[in-house]
């Protein structure tokens, strides 16, 4: 069956879910819920339709508070105001026993659609990523995210530069 993408709910086993990062664990262990309650943040989750409670991965989105274009590459800041809204990407993170079935990029295409279409109805800029390493800022640029110049953990994309 094919997995499909809903926002967390109590009825998903948050606890069972390792993708091999104890810090990414234990935010959607002990933290993504309380942020989803107080709208700080919201969590996604991919799941198969016949087992609804195993999460195969999930992600985070939030608004972001305005980014200074100064942080920007010189030749995008120029183009924009003083200051920028966007959404950040927070977490995104898929089940160890899971990688390497392309559930990552499937996350990814949908904060990217979702945040997008968000934009649309409320403005934004840009959805900016905060990598956890090395290994996810290359993650990030394979699909076409600029790190920013004063730290290449933080990347990029402008809403009108995504597919649609």
């Amino acid at each position: 069956m094919t997995p499909q993408i809903i926002a967390l709910e109590k009825t998903h086993e948050v606890r069972r879910f390792n993708c091999g990062n104890d810090v990414l664990n234990r935010w959607l262990q002990q933290t993504a819920r309380q942020h989803q309650k107080n709208s700080i943040s919201q969590t996604f989750v991919l799941v198969k339709e016949d087992e609804p409670g195993t999460i195969l991965g999930f992600y985070a989105l939030s608004l972001r508070s305005m980014t200074p274009n100064e942080e920007l590459p010189a030749d995008v800041a120029k183009k924009l105001p003083w200051h920028v809204p966007g959404i950040t990407l927070a977490r995104l993170a898929v089940q160890e026993d899971e990688q390497g079935n392309r559930y990552g990029e499937e996350l990814l295409v949908d904060a990217m659609t979702r945040s997008r279409n968000a934009s649309k109805g409320v403005g934004g800029w840009a959805l900016f990523i905060d990598a956890k390493d090395e290994k996810a800022a290359a993650f990030y640029l394979k699909y076409g995210f600029t790190p920013l110049p004063s730290n290449p953990l933080m990347l990029f994309m402008p809403f009108a530069d995504m597919p649609e």
